[in-house]
């Protein structure tokens, strides 16, 4: 990423070489001096501490905070850490950050070590934060029940599209004499837009025009001591008005267990929702999710955005979640990927690809030569290289996610049909019997959705695939890397490479067949003139199973509206607030072959909209146009002729 913070460090401090001022003191005699006035400006002005206290202890509540720089990170540490000291078990805080420019993760650190007291919260924060690109980055914290939303980019460009209620606010931008920018009229109608009854604020500064701005948006303002050498600082709320409703956190219904519903029950559950989760068969993970190793890396194109946008941030918060669940070495290993040029259609991709994104950081184009090196094998053509890439197994990724306390498993039950009623939803079972009432339904069952939708207008296509694992071989033992080309084969690991998968669209046999062994190894073969043997490789396992994708290879997931009321109405749909209402149905589908790397993400944003369908405004994990791209009925409302409805996403390339 192009652009981390430029700093200088004078007498072990870090300064803003762009504002020309420092970020926190931490001086001789008061060694503690940036976390002292964090807790004393934003902590006890916020009067987090008492209001922490106070939550409700019998049920799920949720806290916002939003904060103007990021910076080092020192407020969210403080706040993480006071958090875990008061903050009930059923809570989740939300912290929302805008930051321009974020410190490299051995600035941070560096940072951090002046404080010891926050090495616990710190190390938290750094092992997570890895692979962020401009706009919305998302890291998670179950551990400290936390999610830190971190937006890259401008303020200016932000705030005026952030999408919450905020319960307090932390103002702590540079100076507004060193950054007038921020502390712009914009700042202050966004805090007025975001804001309930008893929302709060503190900053640093008492400059005149930050307190006319705040009272003129609605704000109540007050003026104290400010802390150390600095005279006054400023605090304050949004009036108390009428008593906000007491919101009920909805019981939820998850149909299928494979990656994309067990994704969805641990983000749900992760947020204090009760979920049970249906599956039909014996075990979990018994379709494509079952194969023992699944590839984790973005096939970018460079011509399709919202399509590149969901492989470059799904790839990152993938990364991100798969290390979080600590799978071990026999269940998520980062050994970096290269995808190799190996056609003339190919090469055209990866050189387009490597013109429009290597300044992200993701990914690096490397040459035949430099590509070897790397890889450990000769390679013969360009390639890009994924320094991150990584491979994981579905199964234990699934396991673990289901290892909450929130979800219950339910295997053998096959869902028939779906029974809405004026309470909820209720799920009729293969036994004819009727499930008790569910809030919601999240439809997951890959394939067999239309099934239960069968109104809904998704396209699924089924894909079928045969992976194996080969007996490892001398001439593969020097592989370093992922190697990705028609197919793709996996390092040495316990004694066998996993290479994989055949494309056979439109078949839906399971059945394994040594046809499509044979033409695997004859993959591998192809992927390095070193490995003209692998065609004789012993294969110890093969598994075929079923992907289940759309014509414009972006997955289902959001809402699934009325089909007959959406069909009813006469003059077009302009807006997507003229939609009908959610009914409390949904999908999560058709992740093709990447749904290891998109469905958690997916997941993590269906779970933070459906609370917002039942009146908890948290803190949104992608733009409207970009949830929007993805919509259950895309399909639908292109042939109803709403086009304005599927407006395109940005094209423009994130800086």
């Amino acid at each position: 990423m192009s652009t981390h913070a430029v700093l200088e460090w004078r007498d072990g401090l870090p300064y803003s070489t762009a504002f020309d001022d420092v970020y926190f003191s931490a001086s001789p005699d008061h060694p503690q001096h940036g976390l002292a006035e964090t807790r004393y400006v934003f902590l006890q002005h916020n009067q987090l501490q008492q209001r922490w206290q106070q939550l409700a202890t019998d049920r799920p509540s949720h806290f916002v905070i939003v904060e103007t720089g990021f910076g080092s990170g020192l407020n969210f540490l403080a706040a993480l850490q006071l958090w875990r000291q008061t903050a009930p078990p059923h809570a989740h805080l939300h912290f929302v950050s805008v930051e321009i420019a974020p410190f490299t993760l051995q600035d941070l650190q560096t940072a951090h070590a002046h404080f010891p007291e926050l090495a616990e919260v710190s190390q938290a924060l750094c092992q997570q934060y890895r692979l962020l690109q401009p706009g919305i980055n998302q890291i998670e914290l179950p551990a400290f029940s936390t999610s830190l939303t971190l937006h890259i980019g401008d303020s200016t460009q932000i705030l005026p599209q952030l999408n919450l209620k905020a319960d307090a606010w932390f103002l702590d931008g540079f100076a507004p004499a060193k950054n007038p920018q921020m502390w712009q009229p914009y700042l202050f109608e966004c805090m007025a837009r975001c804001a309930h009854s008893g929302t709060t604020f503190a900053t640093f500064t008492s400059a005149g025009l930050v307190k006319r701005g705040l009272q003129s948006a609605g704000f109540a303002v007050n003026k104290t001591r400010g802390f150390g050498h600095k005279r006054e600082m400023l605090w304050g709320q949004w009036p108390e008005t009428s008593q906000p409703p007491l919101l009920t956190t909805p019981r939820i219904a998850v149909i299928g267990a494979g990656i994309a519903g067990c994704s969805s029950a641990w983000f749900l559950a992760n947020l204090g929702c009760q979920v049970e989760l249906f599956e039909r068969e014996a075990y979990i993970a018994n379709g494509a999710s079952g194969n023992p190793r699944g590839m984790l890396y973005p096939r970018l194109n460079a011509e399709k955005p919202l399509n590149d946008q969901l492989a470059w941030r799904s790839y990152s918060f993938s990364l991100r979640h798969y290390a979080n669940l600590d799978l071990g070495n026999d269940g998520f290993q980062v050994c970096g990927l290269m995808q190799l040029g190996g056609s003339p259609r190919e090469l055209k991709r990866v050189q387009k690809v490597a013109a429009r994104y290597a300044d992200l950081g993701l990914l690096q184009k490397l040459d035949a030569e430099q590509a070897s090196v790397q890889a450990g094998v000769s390679l013969a053509h360009d390639s890009l290289f994924f320094e991150q890439g990584a491979w994981v197994n579905p199964t234990s990724a699934c396991t673990r996610m289901l290892d909450h306390k929130n979800i219950s498993l339910h295997v053998n039950h096959e869902v028939t049909s779906l029974v809405q009623q004026a309470s909820g939803w209720q799920l009729q079972m293969n036994d004819a019997k009727l499930s008790e009432h569910f809030d919601a339904v999240i439809v997951c069952n890959a394939a067999d959705a239309n099934k239960l939708l069968p109104d809904s207008g998704m396209w699924l296509n089924p894909v079928r695939g045969q992976m194996g694992m080969i007996a490892a071989q001398p001439s593969m033992s020097m592989l370093k890397t992922i190697l990705c080309g028609d197919g793709y084969l996996t390092p040495q690991h316990n004694g066998v490479h996993a290479m994989g998968a055949t494309f056979a669209p439109g078949d839906h046999g399971t059945d394994i067949r040594e046809e499509d062994n044979i033409g695997n190894l004859d993959m591998v073969s192809r992927l390095s003139a070193d490995f003209n043997a692998a065609k004789n490789a012993e294969i110890t396992f093969a598994r075929a199973s079923l992907r289940c994708g759309s014509p414009d290879y972006l997955p289902y997931v959001g809402a699934v509206l009325p089909t007959e009321r959406l069909k009813l109405h006469v003059a077009p749909i302009e807006k997507h607030t003229e939609l009908p209402s959610p009914q409390g149905l949904y999908a999560h589908v058709a992740h093709g072959s990447k749904g290891l790397m998109t469905a958690p993400f997916c997941a993590a944003i269906l779970a933070r909209r459906l609370l917002t369908d039942f009146g908890h405004s948290l803190p949104q994990l992608t733009e409207d146009t970009f949830w929007h791209g993805l919509h259950p009925q895309r399909h639908l409302f292109k042939q109803l002729g709403w086009q304005s409805l599927m407006q395109p996403f940005s094209d423009k390339v994130p800086t």
